[in-house]
């Protein structure tokens, strides 16, 4: 059984951008714990990432993209390809765009850690800027009607 200690950083999406220390047996997440050495939190996790392991090695952990098939709050859903799911993500989005603006669906972007990631979100959906958005840019919010 090969165990190692691999340094890695929160995903959530908040500030702090916590530093974490994970324990890996066999490729799997065993343990999470706050890394001492981060200059801010200096160990300690929230509570939403403290067990962290148990929720990603989850038999319950969604990992494909799932499509509703029964009404909603019945929990029925069925698998369907990423392809579909984002083709269907599209045409919503380019409805929503369509008939209210580009600004009504908003590319969030905060600090921490997805931050950098979302900021890239127009690369993803070049659809949100089709209309030329005078207010809409990938470095900042969306100004909203006062």
């Amino acid at each position: 059984m090969t165990e190692k200690t691999i340094i890695g950083a929160c995903p959530h999406d908040c500030p702090d951008t916590c530093s974490m220390l994970v324990t890996v047996k066999d490729g799997r997440a065993t343990a999470v714990r706050g890394n001492p050495d981060h200059p801010f939190t200096r160990g300690a996790l929230c509570v939403k990432v403290n067990n962290y392991q148990d929720r990603t090695n989850s038999p319950d952990r969604v990992l494909y993209p799932m499509r509703r098939s029964g009404p909603k709050g019945a929990g029925t859903f069925e698998r369907i390809s990423w392809d579909d799911a984002l083709g269907e993500i599209k045409q919503r989005w380019d409805a929503i765009i369509d008939e209210h603006g580009p600004e009504a669906i908003l590319p969030y972007s905060y600090l921490g850690t997805e931050g950098i990631l979302n900021v890239r979100s127009l690369i993803v959906a070049p659809s949100l800027l089709k209309n030329g958005s005078p207010t809409l840019s990938p470095f900042r919010i969306p100004s909203v009607p006062r």
